[in-house]
């Protein structure tokens, strides 16, 4: 089996038909999926990318997550990287009607190892996209800097529609892009590229409040007259 899943739709991924409608609308006003992100102290591009895994349980109750599918998109929304991994511990339970994995994807997938290299070369001075990212990183058992990640799940005004509860990926690809994503199976493709086309959403309004927090003095005082003497 082709240890490359960029193609592989299963008969039983019920959202596959509402991703093509998603993928073919035009997108919204204020995205641009074309254009990286650039830093003005910066003359490089920053390249974007988008991950999502999909995990299944191990032992000894199958609550521990392990890695079962990776899948990256770039700022375009193409897919660049998407491979199943072959289990390095016995699987308890293959989540199947939520992660879309059954036993024949994984038994031939790439291995854990080889897995993380290629990601983590990827990944490499990239912005990092996703939702509810840690997990996606933690299963991977790789690390991002903070400041190049950029986690749709923690985005303020996202949290707003869910009265600052962490909102889910579906609910927000419903609400803001007018799409239906996760019906059935979940497809790693296609919520990484849910969490790209949110991300460009709204990038203009994050990026400039990451920029002004960041320009702040980090001891907290404001600049200005010389403070008194006398206390």
């Amino acid at each position: 089996m082709n240890k490359n899943v960029a193609s592989t739709v299963h008969k039983n991924a019920n959202g596959a038909n509402n991703w093509i409608k998603f993928i073919n609308a035009s997108p919204p006003p204020t995205t641009n999926l074309s254009n990286p992100v650039v830093q003005k102290h910066e003359k490089k591009e920053i390249e974007v990318v988008a991950i999502d895994c999909e995990m299944v349980g191990i032992q000894p109750d199958g609550q521990r997550n392990m890695l079962a599918r990776v899948s990256i998109v770039n700022s375009k929304g193409e897919t660049i990287y998407d491979k199943f991994v072959k289990p390095t511990e016995k699987v308890i339970d293959y989540r199947t009607p939520v992660s879309g994995i059954r036993p024949e994807d994984i038994e031939n997938g790439e291995t854990f190892v080889t897995v993380k290299r290629e990601v983590s070369v990827i990944l490499k001075n990239k912005l990092l996209v996703g939702h509810a990212i840690e997990h996606d990183l933690r299963v991977l058992k790789i690390s991002h800097p903070k400041h190049m990640i950029r986690d749709t799940s923690t985005y303020w005004k996202f949290k707003q529609l869910t009265e600052g509860r962490t909102p889910g990926l579906k609910r927000l690809t419903l609400h803001f892009l007018g799409a239906n994503i996760q019906e059935g199976e979940h497809s790693s493709v296609q919520d990484a590229k849910a969490a790209l086309q949110l991300y460009m959403l709204a990038r203009k309004d994050w990026e400039l409040i990451l920029k002004k927090r960041r320009s702040r003095p980090r001891n907290g005082n404001k600049s200005g007259p010389q403070q008194r003497r006398n206390r």
